[in-house]
């Protein structure tokens, strides 16, 4: 059976593990996919927006020519058309130079030799409008969905200067939060646009918040069920051990009373004993407390059963604690399994309570019975009860054993017993306790338990 949940627990959590490695691992990937795509989309978004500045550097250039182009009248007072000749456009188309090297790796970079040619020649007739390419660069950004703050520089390599940059009014930046992206396009590669955008990753991150709060979301929930699982799991186990303990403490704590009655009945039958006034009053006392005790084991797994169907029903009176205090002494003073003291303590002394007579008995029975069952060869039994405020406290406090700390949470619970370690002859089954604390439940009272291994433990009722 332990192997058996180690194995089932152990696959479950490894399946589990699993899950979430794979979960995070896929949003990292999707991540980084979201991050190569962005990336590639500025860059053609820069690429864009300075083909775009040059084309329309090139429509002022040929307006300027048509109003050029305007007859003018010369000295002569002849009309004359003043000629401008466009320069050519220069643009290698060689994919090689002379000593073998490659010009243009793909298609990108042919691309980027084209505007670079039509830069050297542009950018001699008409100076870069840098505040254009910014606003067709925002354009391109826009495009594709980006909108990350960035600003833009127009670099000179050579210098290692900067010659123009938007926004104007930036002051210091701290360029370790920008991620570069560089742009040469001057063939000798002395001129360069630099857009600097900032923390892409984590644009791209807060773009997928609703991914990961529903990826995280996902893995709790998992979580949460596997613990869940465990906790079932753990506690059915739990149960059906405390039912195997149960019918074994059980069937020894029927048989007992049971082989008890029958050896002292046959022993009146078979024996002659009958005949012997003072004999058979003592085997049928013994009898008779044997019965009783079986009674009481049977009364309360009824009281338990009934509580569990939510029927149980009490009879509530004026109780005189004295009376039931005195009651209780002299009952297990009858016939004492071991040495025990009582201090009975009462303020005032005609102090009462409202509460069902037979059940509020059964519970003072049940905590003095624990109290002299779970101590060592003698016990002092203090049963005290005072008034305080709006409350009365009742309390069974005992010299004997104690209780682990371990264990004070789970003395109430159905069944449940106290490992009482080298004490071998202490009998139950686990309900008294538990039907202690129903009974007290039921009037609204409650009761709590404080104890130290080896010095005793005290229950307190408190009474509204």
């Amino acid at each position: 059976m332990k192997f058996r949940f180690k194995l089932i627990s152990g696959t479950i959590l490894s399946l589990l593990i699993l899950v979430c490695i794979y979960q995070i691992y896929w949003l990292v990937n999707f991540h980084n996919e979201q991050y190569q795509k962005m990336d590639i989309a500025v860059k053609n978004a820069i690429s864009n927006a300075d083909f775009k500045e040059i084309a329309m550097r090139i429509i002022d250039i040929h307006r300027l020519l048509d109003l050029d182009s305007i007859p003018r009248q010369n000295t002569n007072g002849i009309m004359s058309v003043q000629e401008f000749i466009m320069p050519d456009v220069v643009v290698r188309i060689e994919s090689t130079k002379d000593d073998g090297t490659k010009i243009w790796n793909d298609a990108n970079s042919m691309k980027v030799s084209v505007q670079q040619g039509f830069h050297r020649t542009i950018d001699s007739l008409k100076p870069i409008n840098f505040q254009r390419f910014d606003s067709l660069l925002h354009s391109e950004l826009s495009l594709s969905d980006i909108y990350i703050p960035y600003f833009l520089e127009h670099v000179d390599i050579v210098t290692d200067s900067v010659l123009m940059r938007l926004p104007k009014n930036l002051g210091k930046i701290d360029k370790d939060k920008y991620q570069l992206y560089s742009f040469p396009f001057a063939e000798d590669k002395s001129k360069e646009y630099h857009i600097y955008i900032e923390s892409p990753r984590w644009y791209i991150l807060k773009e997928m918040w609703g991914l990961v709060t529903v990826s995280g979301l996902m893995i709790i929930l998992l979580i949460i069920s596997y613990i869940y699982l465990l906790k079932t799991i753990l506690r059915q186990k739990n149960i059906d051990e405390i039912k195997s303990d149960f019918i074994s403490n059980m069937t020894h704590e029927l048989k007992t009373p049971i082989s008890v009655t029958y050896a002292a009945v046959d022993a009146l039958q078979n024996f002659g004993l009958a005949d012997n006034p003072d004999t058979r009053n003592k085997y049928l006392d013994i009898s008779k407390e044997q019965l009783m005790y079986l009674n009481s084991l049977v009364e309360q797994i009824l009281t338990m059963s009934v509580e569990e169907r939510k029927n149980l029903k009490l009879s509530l009176t004026n109780i005189r604690l004295s009376d039931i205090f005195e009651e209780q002494k002299s009952k297990f003073l009858l016939t004492p399994s071991k040495p025990t003291i009582f201090d009975i303590s009462i303020e005032p002394d005609n102090l009462s309570i409202e509460g069902d007579n037979l059940h509020f008995s059964n519970v003072i029975s049940n905590l003095i019975e624990n109290a002299i069952k779970y101590s060592d060869d003698s016990v002092v039994v203090k049963i005290s009860a005072y008034k305080s405020g709006n409350y009365t406290y009742v309390s069974i406090a005992d010299n004997g054993i104690g209780i682990p700390k371990g264990a004070l949470d789970k003395v109430f619970d159905k069944f449940y017993r106290v490992s009482t370690g080298n004490i071998h002859n202490v009998k139950g089954y686990g309900l008294g306790l538990s039907y202690v604390k129903t009974i007290v439940e039921k009037h609204g009272w409650n009761i709590e338990v404080e104890s130290t291994e080896g010095e005793g433990t005290c229950f307190k009722i408190r009474i509204a």
